[in-house]
């Protein structure tokens, strides 16, 4: 007699995921489980096929479609100046921390459509730290690389933006930063610091640079632990010490973690210490 042991939508989505990660070496094996069969349920109803275990010999054989299922799995939620408060003490309290860097490394990870990385590009203008930065942007997704280097987006979001901007301090006219045409805005990119823009993946790259603030909001709570404290250990070897790190409000670093220093734990802004182990987010 048969005995069942594992659902099988969990062997399903397990052999998806092995496919992504030999096949293309995505691997999506330690994000939270409940999070991903949460993406993997709405991705059988976009592709229209009746479970998971349809899409893994097609994904095997066209590329396409693995990147369609990748895309699903890291889809972003992103404005600009998403919880203002957050950007107000950035620009209040951490740029002028910032100042006394001779050099600054911006690394914004997770670049979703775009929005979140010009803000930031748009603090460091306004608060005269353009001349001396480098910015560069990183997501897994090459297509919402694209998506955000194109900056442009639905008009019908400007005032939400607008409103976003002025709540979090902004110096100058939101609107001046943007072009329109038809039913989209088209950022002026010229009026700001130069983005790069970079594939690079938390689960399996390593350090590319040293920085001195890192934005990297609402990435890591589809992460489980081990990822979790991979992605802290690759933070804290990329900043300089004293650099600050910037998480999602529903992200957090254990008060015992001996690596950070709270700089201002409501808004979950945190400052490097050198010589510390790593733990995970709580």
């Amino acid at each position: 007699m048969i005995t069942t042991h594992r659902p099988i939508e969990d062997i399903e989505a397990d052999l998806l995921l092995a496919a992504l990660h030999q096949r293309y070496g995505y691997d999506f094996s330690g994000y939270a489980r409940a999070s991903l069969l949460r993406r993997l349920r709405q991705m059988v109803d976009y592709f229209g096929v009746d479970c998971i275990s349809r899409l893994t010999p097609t994904l095997l054989h066209d590329e396409r479609v693995a990147q369609a299922i990748v895309n699903y799995i890291s889809v972003p939620v992103s404005e600009f100046f998403r919880d203002p408060e957050v950007w107000k003490y950035l620009r209040e309290a951490i740029a002028p921390q910032l100042e006394s860097f001779p050099r600054i490394n911006v690394w914004q990870i997770g670049c979703g459509y775009g929005q979140e990385t010009y803000s930031v590009a748009m603090l460091l203008k306004e608060c005269g730290l353009a001349h001396k930065a480098r910015m560069i942007t990183s997501d897994i997704n090459a297509d919402l690389l694209d998506t955000a280097r194109r900056a442009r987006w639905p008009l019908e979001r400007l005032a939400a933006w607008r409103a976003n901007y002025r709540a979090a301090g902004g110096s100058a006219h939101f609107d001046d930063y943007f072009k329109h045409e038809g039913d989209e805005i088209v950022l002026r990119t010229a009026l700001l610091p130069p983005v790069e823009f970079a594939l690079h993946n938390l689960v399996t790259d390593d350090v590319f640079m040293e920085t001195q603030l890192i934005v990297c909001r609402n990435v890591l709570i589809y992460f489980g632990m081990p990822l979790q404290t991979r992605a802290l250990d690759l933070f804290s070897r990329s900043l300089e010490r004293g650099g600050f790190l910037l998480l999602g409000c529903a992200e957090n670093i254990a008060s015992d973690d001996a690596s950070w220093t709270a700089a201002q734990p409501e808004l979950r802004i945190f400052r490097k210490r050198s010589g510390a182990n790593i733990s995970c987010i709580v």
